[in-house]
């Protein structure tokens, strides 16, 4: 499996049934750079893009409990 790094996503494109986000990395100048694309089956891409938004959501959750001051007891 290879890794790719996201920065930003450059362009989604829906294409025989398939949803291709074109996305880009920082390069050594801080020009954006080509650093892959995500491929989802178009019957997939809903379930895909909802565990994403999930997994974000929870992540922040945590955060935020993480960084509320603790009470002295």
């Amino acid at each position: 499996m290879s890794l790719i790094l996201i920065d930003a996503v450059k362009s989604v494109v829906w294409h025989n049934g398939v949803l291709r986000i074109d996305v880009v990395a920082a390069g050594p100048n801080g020009e954006e750079r080509p650093s892959g694309t995500l491929l989802i089956p178009g019957n997939q891409a809903g379930n895909v893009l909802k565990a994403l938004v999930d997994a974000t959501q929870e992540l922040e959750k945590r955060l935020r409990e993480q960084q509320q001051p603790v009470g002295n007891a």
